[in-house]
């Protein structure tokens, strides 16, 4: 197989908050020469250089927001099942793809996922006076943020069970001096950013919060039952989000 120049993709990962420069850089290979972005599309997924994944997050915005609004003038046409069937399945799969990569943001970002999870509860149910926090219990499900951890976790139980590509065992480290009870290694970390909201550090630190009936479960189906009964860790705390 040949390979084609004018499809390839260059970006230098940029870690200093001060320098908000365009990092351009040409890259020559033979007779072809590839410029550098700061933004990058890699299999559906925009990756920045500041790795804060805030243009994929917004895109994500705009089409979910798009397609609940399309929704929203049709309701008149669709029933309580009909609606429900398309939330789940058309304005929902929006952040079922991938979030492991992108689930990282600022609160800001967050919030806005919240927000328009909202909303679309709000058109599901009718219903324009009920807070978050009531619409999810109605509806029965989890803030996107929970999801995303329950996501995490069953990532992490496919690793140690060996369901995964070897190579996320350098990611998740079983801690050996108690295996019984299947605590990972919690890593140390010089920053935040860089840090404690990363793959390697939080993956540990939700997953050594569960339960021991879910954490010692055997089989992938039964986990997947068990997490989704999960509603995040129960301390709020910097060390334990």
């Amino acid at each position: 197989m040949i390979v084609n120049p004018d499809i390839f993709q260059a970006i230098i990962i940029n870690r200093d908050p001060q320098n908000n420069q365009p990092n351009k850089y040409s890259l020559c290979l033979n007779q072809h020469t590839i410029t550098s972005q700061n933004c990058v599309t890699l299999l559906g997924i925009d990756i920045d250089d500041r790795l804060a994944f805030t243009q994929h997050i917004c895109f994500l915005m705009r089409k979910a927001g798009g397609q609940l609004n399309y929704l929203i003038s049709k309701k008149q046409f669709l029933a309580q099942e009909a609606k429900k069937v398309l939330i789940e399945s058309f304005f929902m799969a929006n952040f079922n793809y991938c979030p492991l990569v992108w689930m990282f943001c600022n609160a800001k970002l967050q919030r806005k996922q919240e927000n328009i999870q909202k909303r679309a509860l709000r058109f599901l149910f009718d219903d324009y006076e009920s807070d978050y926090s009531q619409l999810l219990e109605k509806s029965n499900k989890p803030t996107i943020e929970i999801r995303k951890l329950r996501n995490l976790a069953t990532e992490i139980f496919k690793t140690l069970n060996e369901l995964n590509p070897p190579y996320m065992k350098n990611i998740f480290n079983l801690n050996t001096r108690n295996p019984e009870r299947k605590m990972l290694i919690v890593k140390a970390t010089a920053s935040k950013k860089y840090g404690t909201k990363s793959l390697r550090h939080l993956g540990p630190k939700i997953w050594n919060c569960l339960p021991d009936d879910i954490k010692n479960c055997k089989d992938l189906e039964v986990f997947k039952g068990l997490i989704n009964t999960w509603s995040g860790p129960s301390c709020k705390c910097n060390a334990c989000k």
